[in-house]
């Protein structure tokens, strides 16, 4: 097998858009482009290669359903404040699973906000109150807390990453472009949208009763303040991102390595045999090159090269690759850790 690339599916949405960049959800899946494999769909890709894309374990827990969804967002608007389902709620909602999420971000314009998680601790008939005063103006306007008044502000910049457990309240505001990795999932329930309306003139529908189902109430925010990093702050040239029972990620700076034996070029030895399972990179800025070995009549060592917003699906089975840069070059890795 060799690194799989996609063509991304892209979505319009009132508040900006969405590139889903690895999908193979229906409707939204990512077609391959890589020789050999043209054209074919990623759950086709899953049902035809099993064990050898994924890895044995993956593959157990997961069967043919691709385990991960990872998409660009970009917010010309402020994105509604949703929630989504953990797995015990999809599980009664006859989803297949909860949507966990994370978030690099790539560009953020200035003054830009995310919201997240609460600021302060209530119980949920006091978060209804709020939520039902913020959707009724009048009573805002009256004096009463709006919901965006109880949750976390961060002003984010590039490099910041955040990790978002399925049931936490969240808004990404206007002007950021941030690499997404998450359960499979496209469920959100909306709490409150600004009283915006639709091209249609209605105001968009909303999912109060499901959300307030759906919120983790438990969750504080010193969490959150201590889930808030940018990649520069570590000197390492690996940086642990996310990690859950669902995903881990890492970013990976080309320029921190100092490999004199590489010569010009800095060096890294990805193997995908450490964790038994597939591996996605995301090239997130520079340029390089990625090295893997073909097998067949003989074992021939070729090559792709990487760009930034280039996307690649290391197959369990291909083992190890070599990436090299001359400089510049920045990843984020995603995989599932034994098995998931």
């Amino acid at each position: 097998m060799k690194p799989l690339k996609f063509k991304s599916a892209p979505i319009g949405t009132i508040w900006g858009s969405e590139d889903w960049i690895l999908s193979a959800m229906e409707g939204r899946e990512c077609v391959c482009i890589t020789e050999g494999d043209e054209a074919k769909r990623l759950s086709e890709l899953v049902a035809e290669y099993g064990d050898r894309l994924l890895g044995k374990r993956v593959r157990e827990k997961y069967g043919d359903r691709f385990p991960l969804l990872i998409k660009y967002i970009n917010s010309h608007q402020q994105l509604s404040v949703q929630v989504h389902p953990g797995d015990e709620m999809a599980a009664r909602k006859g989803l297949p699973n909860g949507k966990t999420e994370m978030w690099y971000v790539l560009k953020a314009e200035k003054d830009a906000e995310l919201l997240l998680g609460f600021s302060k601790r209530l119980d949920s008939s006091e978060y209804e109150k709020v939520v039902r005063a913020s959707i009724n103006e009048k009573d805002v306007r009256k004096g009463e807390k709006s919901l965006e008044d109880l949750l976390n502000r961060f002003r984010a910049r590039r490099g910041d990453w955040y990790f978002i457990p399925a049931g936490t309240v969240h808004s990404i505001g206007a002007g950021f472009r941030i690499l997404e990795i998450q359960q499979p999932s496209d469920t959100t329930y909306r709490l409150y949208d600004f009283n915006r309306v639709d091209i249609e003139g209605k105001k968009r529908h909303l999912d109060v009763e499901d959300a307030l189902q759906a919120i983790d109430f438990d969750e504080t925010q010193e969490e959150f303040v201590e889930k808030q990093r940018n990649v520069s702050e570590s000197s390492s040239a690996i940086c642990p991102l996310a990690r859950c029972k669902y995903f881990v990620s890492n970013f990976i700076d080309f320029d921190r390595f100092c490999r004199p034996e590489c010569g010009a070029e800095n060096f890294f030895h990805l193997d995908n045999t450490r964790w038994g399972t597939f591996t996605v990179i995301v090239c997130t800025g520079g340029e390089g090159t990625l090295f893997y070995k073909e097998f067949g009549s003989g074992c021939i060592r070729s090559s792709v090269p990487l760009k930034d917003g280039d996307l690649y699906l290391i197959p369990a089975e291909l083992g190890a690759v070599d990436i090299r840069s001359a400089g510049g070059l920045q990843l984020v890795e995603a995989h599932i850790e034994n098995g998931g």
